[in-house]
């Protein structure tokens, strides 16, 4: 069921037409929040000012049919954000933003807003149409899509939470971890690249030991990437030299700089001597792996063992190889 103020109701009641837009409520896995509107002028509303498309260099807005119903399934909204040349969102192009991950989790709420008219408008309350989280984007000519999964996904989370696993549950820097990732940041810059073949690959200014920044990640803050972010495959003392897992847009120049973070295998090892966070590990190594021991013998009837593990009469458990014949099995 759909609640609204009395207000909203009382202005439904009293208006034979009224104009209606739609409220975006984009609340990124930072914590910062934007606020769009698909009507053509600014929306106040709540305290809060919701940018237009055609004002503010705001990007435009696009959605799909949504469906109301009772129930656990998940359903999906497709977003469209829609961007010219002018569009900015926090000082990036809404496709470089994208593929940075600026809303990789993000939490996006779509409210109906309505009014007499857009002269001047009074928002007396809206309907919330869809609240959800991004699953999927894609950027494309001028548009960016995404999948935005109902909050009910979240009742999709693996049960039990845990799983004894020998490497560690928590992902570096998040809370379980709870190392601050701004103490590990390497300001870097690029000090040679190749051709073509190396757009996924350059040295640089980094002296780090080898390994530390794989599995990492590497913040462009200058150049014809900059906002991009990069996942490390290898880095090497020597030149300091990254390989990326994928390539970049762009060869970087020499100059072009960078942040690096560094990367963790999950493993007991790295977490105790590359983090010293031994006290935080997740992960299970010490639990032995399942097995299966089989008595031997033919029939119903074990073999009667003339010397060994037991007397006569007692089930002998085989030696594998060395002892009787298929009689222990590992699994």
């Amino acid at each position: 069921m759909k609640t609204v103020s009395g207000a909203f109701l009382t202005m439904l009641q009293d208006n034979a037409s009224l104009v209606q837009a739609d409220l975006y409520t984009i609340t990124l896995s930072s914590g910062t929040v934007l606020r769009y509107t698909s009507a053509q002028q600014p929306i106040v509303y709540g305290g809060n000012t919701y940018a237009a498309a055609l004002l503010d260099s705001a990007p435009g807005f696009h959605r799909g049919q949504w469906r109301c119903s009772r129930g656990l399934n998940a359903d999906d909204l497709e977003v469209d954000i829609l961007y010219d040349a002018t569009t900015r969102i926090l000082g990036l192009t809404p496709a470089a933003f994208a593929a940075a991950g600026g809303f990789d989790l993000a939490r996006i709420q779509v409210d109906k807003a309505m009014a007499p008219d857009w002269s001047n408008p009074v928002v007396n309350g809206v309907v919330n149409v869809f609240t959800g989280i991004v699953a999927e984007t894609k950027s494309g000519d001028s548009k960016v899509a995404l999948t935005v999964n109902s909050m009910t996904v979240l009742l999709n989370a693996a049960f039990p939470r845990n799983y004894f696993l020998p490497q560690c549950n928590h992902a570096l820097f998040d809370g379980g971890c709870g190392l601050a990732k701004t103490s590990y940041a390497v300001s870097g810059t690029v000090s040679s690249t190749g051709g073509a073949p190396a757009v996924g690959a350059f040295n640089s200014s980094c002296t780090q030991a080898d390994g530390c920044f794989a599995l990492g990640s590497v913040v462009w803050t200058s150049g014809v990437n900059a906002g991009l972010t990069s996942v490390v495959k290898t880095y090497a003392n020597a030149n300091g030299a990254f390989a990326l897992i994928y390539p970049l847009p762009a060869i970087p120049a020499v100059g072009d700089t960078f942040t690096a973070y560094p990367g963790c295998d999950k493993t007991q090892t790295t977490c105790t001597s590359k983090f010293g966070n031994a006290a935080k590990f997740r992960g299970f190594p010490y639990v032995p792996t399942p097995e299966t021991l089989e008595v031997g013998g033919t029939g119903s009837q074990p073999p009667t063992p003339t010397g060994g593990m037991g007397g006569a009469g007692i089930p002998h458990i085989g030696r594998g190889p060395g002892g009787l014949a298929g009689n222990f099995k590992q699994q």
